[in-house]
């Protein structure tokens, strides 16, 4: 992106940003806090995502101030900036990149094992942002070995982690 064009994305997207600050607070206040149990406010399920969403709200209305300091609010739109935005690459590698993302957590986490669903995701999405069908097959080959075993070491480490280490039970 140019520098020029800063001070839009910064606008838009501290926006977007800070609606999605207030949305966590607002479900961090819905989750369960234990007072019949008599658990300290403090260690109540949603605290962390209350303080995450709380910065994240701080943080965004801080670029969002910057951005209106630098007119940003200037969006310029019109028919040529749409479809130059939308023709962009690194909008399509984005909007790729939320779409495996939301696949992996609500279709793969959950309705089968964390490892074998963690390998799938690493490995396709080192396949679609490195695959290179220009490349001769021998490159490729070392591409997909390549993937293959970050694909594993990904699952296995990460999980590992977060099994041992957490302590967090994994579907």
């Amino acid at each position: 992106m140019k520098q020029e064009n800063m001070p839009k994305a910064d606008f838009v997207v501290s926006i977007l940003l800070m609606g999605f600050g207030v949305w966590v607070v607002l479900h961090s206040f819905q989750m369960p806090r234990f007072k019949e149990l008599g658990a300290n406010p403090l260690s109540v399920p949603g605290i962390v995502p209350g303080i995450l969403g709380t910065v994240i709200f701080i943080l965004s209305l801080v670029v969002f101030i910057r951005s209106l300091t630098r007119r940003g609010y200037r969006l310029g739109l019109n028919r040529q900036t749409l479809k130059n935005f939308f023709q962009d690459i690194s909008l399509q590698r984005m909007l790729l990149t939320i779409f495996i993302c939301i696949g992996y957590g609500i279709f793969m986490v959950g309705s089968m094992n964390y490892y074998p669903a963690t390998f799938i995701f690493v490995l396709v999405f080192i396949i679609l942002f490195q695959f290179r069908g220009s490349e001769d097959v021998s490159a490729r080959g070392k591409m997909l070995l390549f993937a293959v075993l970050q694909a594993l070491l990904a699952a296995g480490i990460v999980g590992a982690v977060f099994r041992y280490l957490f302590l967090v039970d994994l579907p």
